[in-house]
């Protein structure tokens, strides 16, 4: 069996291969849970995982660099790790996985912020703060794409 989790990354790192990277999932009392509740711990999980990404995304860069670069679009992806995966305590209720490698195999889904809401939140940030932009992505709602449409979508968001 494997377990649903959310790997919060940019278009960027999906133009390569995806390795030693983090995902947000229920932990094991909430992987454990049946319907809505199930649904609602799965839900959350991709919320953490969204607000980790556009904390990442966000991050001054030129603190590392020295330079002022422009944030990447972040990307949740749903991913079926393997149950042996190692995983450590996040918050309660949710861990953190760490996965060497990812096989592309085994993603479900991908979610993206809509154009529109991306372009606000980057405007955001550079007439604001990057909390400004977080907020203005956490209280937004991410576009749903299908494994499948991973070509499609790297090629529209070029």
């Amino acid at each position: 069996m494997a377990i649903r989790c959310y790997i919060p990354t940019t278009l960027t790192a999906l133009r390569s291969t995806l390795t030693d990277v983090r995902a947000v999932a229920p932990d094991a009392q909430g992987r454990r849970l049946r319907g809505e509740e199930f649904e609602s711990a799965e839900f959350d999980a991709m919320c953490i995982a969204a607000a980790l990404a556009a904390n990442a995304v966000f991050a001054p860069a030129e603190a590392e660099t020295g330079t002022e670069a422009a944030p990447e679009r972040r990307v949740i992806v749903a991913y079926d790790a393997p149950e042996s995966s190692p995983a450590a305590p996040l918050t309660e209720g949710f861990e953190l996985i760490t996965l060497a490698d990812v096989d592309m195999v085994r993603i479900a889904s991908f979610h993206l912020d809509e154009d529109a809401v991306w372009d606000e939140a980057v405007q955001l940030a550079e007439d604001t703060d990057s909390s400004a932009a977080e907020d203005h992505l956490g209280a937004s709602d991410l576009l749903w794409y299908d494994s499948s449409e991973l070509e499609q979508l790297l090629g529209d968001q070029a």
